[in-house]
């Protein structure tokens, strides 16, 4: 077993309208986070994650997940799936718990235009 305490967890900025606070595993298999959007993230084009499929649980607020073929409302309690390789961008104002598997790192996150 692992605890992950809150004051262990690491913030990251990726945007103006995107902070997410990461709690480390010890492992590969799996990670979690939750992620705070205030607008669109990313700012511009697609984020990628070419390693790790993602899930979003929306803790509250309300948006949209979009990707090149769905645009998907979004409100609290609502959960999506991401699978690797699929570009999305996150809108609105949100928050979001996001486990993923394997554990989400930031050299296999992309962002393009």
């Amino acid at each position: 077993m692992q605890c992950i305490k809150k004051q262990d967890a690491i913030i990251h900025v990726h945007s103006p309208s995107c902070s997410v606070v990461e709690y480390p595993t010890n492992g590969s298999e799996m990670s979690i986070a939750i992620a705070t959007v205030t607008g669109r993230y990313p700012d511009a084009g697609y984020a990628i994650n070419h390693k790790c499929t993602e899930m979003g649980y929306i803790l509250k607020g309300s948006g949209k997940l979009v990707t090149a073929m769905q645009e998907q409302m979004l409100a609290e309690g609502d959960v999506v799936y991401i699978p690797i390789g699929e570009k999305y961008y996150w809108e609105g104002t949100l928050t979001i718990l996001l486990p993923t598997a394997p554990a989400w790192s930031l050299e296999q996150h992309e962002v393009k235009n």
